[in-house]
């Protein structure tokens, strides 16, 4: 009739009064959460929200409904504990070894292990953010059970399973001429100062590609390793650079970044799933997918069963 998933779309809306800041909250598109709460009021037959120009309000089913969908969300946080309690001793503690590439490891993964970590009290997932060759060998040699990044070599030793597709746009500071431009030209880029990650490494050779389809031929000032100091010496003036739009929605929202697009097209970069059968079996592994499943819409990860790869690759795919 209807999922957890779309309760929890059901209460945020309901809470915030708005589809628009629902979605942000959620990190889904307002069409998304229109499709959720159209098939929660298909499955229920009624109309559970009043659509306005101001916002949304409860039908009088809605408010019924409401307190029904707050008890169902704390049932399934009750039965998710009992269960954890029936699996894992109470003095037993296990740690959850997880990977990420810098830009996905510092602005997704702490976001997704915090919300987590509010559910589980016997499992802490630990995160290594590091390069996606350390990464494979590491996910190879069982010390992580799975990793998450957004670069991938040719041919690796491990299962890679493509998640979703990220736009990156081009990040200007605070005082650069573009600064609230929505498009520019490819030739526009001529003679620009760019910021990028630092010579050699995957996301280097990406951004030199993704540049090269529009014809530009990047001028870089200045190398770094993380996302992080790169949004630096942007926000400092030091240049211009290529950036996926998760890892700077916090800079975009308090205005000090500004994202800018190709007139001509788009910039998209896999974010992958790096794991093996053996990883995933790790203590707490299964238990960290299901969670990411239920609650972020964008990540397609299945519980992990008894499948072998193939059957496992098939669920893992992003819809």
């Amino acid at each position: 009739m209807f999922s957890l998933h779309q309760v929890k779309i059901f209460l945020t809306v309901a809470t915030e009064g708005s589809i628009s800041r629902a979605a942000e909250l959620l990190y889904l598109s307002q069409p998304a959460v229109s499709q959720h709460i159209r098939s929660l009021e298909k499955g229920m037959g009624a109309e559970l929200l009043v659509r306005g120009r101001r916002g949304v309000t409860l039908t009088p089913a809605g408010e019924t409904f409401l307190k029904y969908a707050q008890e169902l969300l704390q049932l399934s946080r009750e039965a998710r504990e009992a269960t954890q309690l029936a699996a894992t001793s109470r003095t037993l503690h296990r740690y959850l070894h997880i990977g990420a590439t810098p830009g996905v490891g510092a602005c997704l993964l702490p976001h997704w292990m915090g919300d987590f970590h509010n559910v589980s009290q016997y499992v802490t997932p630990t995160l290594k953010i590091l390069p996606t060759p350390e990464l494979v060998r590491q996910v190879h040699n069982q010390e992580l059970a799975f990793a998450i990044g957004g670069d991938m070599l040719g041919r690796a030793v491990v299962e890679v399973t493509p998640l979703w597709d990220e736009e990156s746009v081009i990040a200007v500071g605070p005082g650069h001429p573009w600064w609230q431009r929505p498009f520019v030209e490819a030739e526009e880029l001529d003679g620009q100062s760019f910021v990028m990650r630092e010579n050699n490494s995957l996301a280097h050779a990406w951004e030199l590609q993704s540049l090269a389809e529009f014809g530009v031929n990047p001028r870089p000032v200045a190398e770094f390793s993380t996302p992080a100091a790169i949004k630096q010496a942007v926000i400092a003036g030091m240049g211009i650079a290529v950036l996926p739009c998760f890892s700077i929605k916090n800079e975009l929202d308090v205005g000090r970044m500004w994202g800018v697009r190709f007139r001509t097209g788009v910039m998209r970069r896999t974010i992958y799933f790096l794991w093996t059968l053996k990883g995933l079996k790790a203590p707490g592994a299964n238990l960290f997918v299901q969670y990411l499943i239920e609650n972020y819409e964008q990540l397609a990860v299945c519980p992990i069963t008894n499948l072998s790869p193939n059957a496992l690759a098939s669920l893992l795919q992003h819809p």
